[in-house]
């Protein structure tokens, strides 16, 4: 399940109405007030005083006031609000209309326990998808490396300290190399200086000396009790001869010795706190922590196979490879289901949908009114490198797609909507996995990985070429 769909509590108090009594004072309402567009999020931010006390009302309506937000479509409001503000699980709704209008802001703000003072004028936006073509794709400096592969752990979820989600990507290369970035926007949106953010950067990660065995995946989680001021992070690398190196924080890294296969690994994913690990010879692995390695029973019945991905959603993954294979698992590896799919199909990319947060109308029959909805769709999209796809549910009956996405795909992932990436960097994308459509470039040639961080992705190309989209 992604974090971005734990949704906040959104407070309103009879500080709004002010029937606590007026030790204080209304104030004039706060300036610079602008609305950041984000993938299901919008942010808010204002010259703010801390001496003040601010409320936030939203509604769609182009007449909202701070009096009248009550009795409007979609109305909100946040108490006791800091600049930033994230409203997170928005519905992205890039191409409103009047039936379906953007979201309007005002702001108040008063000292002590008086009412507010006079709103702000107003301000409007909704949320959109990222990955283009409303969520330009934004280029970092490119990597001095060639690269394989890409990980993401968590560090926050949507809407802690008010921000987007936080996190650490980790790019790991074939001569043994590892660069990590972190991702720590203070609003929704694009990683543009103008937004409050900056571009991706990237630092070198200290390895042991001498190391150099090729490199071809990386994955992390926030452990029990992760403390966002000093994370609480496990890493897992994987590569060639079943190498397996291990971090706590994405900086330094320390090669494992009892790995019990010495078969290339080609994935890793992370399932609940249980690294799984996948690669040649149908050469299966996990391990609770990272540093101990358990080899699973499944991998006798696929030694004439190589599986090349995975990709989990809490305790249940997906594993794919040659010759159609498929495996599924609902208890973080501990048993394993074999599904062959199609002896002609070499799969190289999984990906899994939970929430569809876009404009998706619904009539309700009660009242015969339209209404937009966040979908479930808890779908799992399989590629392989010819753009051919199929999709399941939990069932693990799996259907073919229609026509190829593109004539080349080489990375996919999921945030409210599937992505996918050509050899030319090309971005493809879908709400359910069924239906596709070119939705932009990332304009990184020969992107390897595409991941998401549940607000948006990060692409990267073999030659170290990289860009975010959020």
């Amino acid at each position: 399940m992604k974090s971005r769909f734990l949704i906040p509590q959104v407070l309103v108090s009879v500080l709004i109405s002010g029937c606590l009594g007026n030790s204080g004072d209304p104030s004039q309402p706060p300036s610079n007030v602008q609305v950041h567009q984000g993938d299901g999020a919008l942010s808010l931010t204002w010259d703010f005083n801390p001496a003040l006390t601010y409320n936030i009302f939203y509604a769609q309506d182009p007449t909202l006031t701070t009096v009248n937000w009550t009795t409007l479509l979609g109305a909100g409001a946040v108490d006791n609000a800091g600049s930033p503000t994230i409203l997170c699980s928005r519905i992205n709704n890039p191409d409103f209309t009047p039936i379906f209008p953007q979201i309007f802001f005002t702001v108040d703000a008063h000292s002590g326990t008086a009412p507010g003072g006079n709103g702000s004028g107003l301000v409007a936006g909704a949320a959109r998808p990222a990955g283009g073509p409303d969520a330009p794709w934004i280029a970092g400096p490119t990597l001095p490396i060639q690269v394989s592969g890409l990980g993401y752990a968590p560090v926050t979820g949507c809407g802690y300290a008010g921000r987007p989600p936080s996190g650490i990507y980790v790019a790991v290369g074939p001569t043994g190399s590892i660069y990590y970035s972190v991702l720590s926007p203070s609003v929704a949106g694009p990683l543009t200086a103008a937004q409050g953010n900056s571009a991706m950067t990237w630092v070198a990660g200290n390895l042991t000396l001498g190391f150099s065995a090729s490199l071809s995946a990386v994955a992390g989680y926030a452990a029990t009790g992760n403390n966002p001021a000093a994370p609480n992070l496990v890493f897992a690398a994987v590569g060639k001869d079943g190498t397996v190196l291990r971090s706590t924080d994405g900086a330094n890294w320390e090669p494992i010795s009892n790995v019990p296969t010495a078969y290339n690994l080609n994935a890793v994913a992370v399932a609940g706190s249980t690294f799984i690990a996948v690669g040649d010879n149908g050469v299966v692995i996990t391990s609770p922590d990272g540093l101990n390695w358990s080899l699973s029973s499944i991998s006798a019945q696929l030694s004439n196979n190589k599986l090349n991905a995975i990709h989990c959603a809490g305790s249940s993954c997906v594993a794919v490879g040659q010759a159609g294979t498929t495996l599924w698992t609902g208890n973080a590896g501990g048993t394993w289901s074999l599904y062959p799919f199609s002896t002609n199909t070499n799969w190289i990319g999984i990906a899994y949908g939970n929430n569809d947060a876009n404009a998706d109308a619904l009539l309700q029959p009660a009242t015969s009114t339209l209404e937009l909805q966040n979908a479930s769709i808890n779908t799992w999209v399989v590629v392989d490198a010819q753009g051919n796809y199929a999709l399941a549910t939990s069932t693990g009956a799996w259907a073919s797609g229609n026509a190829a996405i593109a004539p080349s795909i080489t990375a996919i992932d999921y945030t409210t909507r599937f992505v996918a990436l050509d050899s030319a960097g090309n971005a493809y994308a879908s709400e359910n996995g069924i239906a596709w459509t070119r939705v932009g470039a990332s304009n990184v040639p020969n992107p390897v990985a595409i991941v998401s961080n549940s607000q948006g992705y990060v692409a990267i190309g073999a030659s170290g070429v990289n860009a975010s989209s959020f």
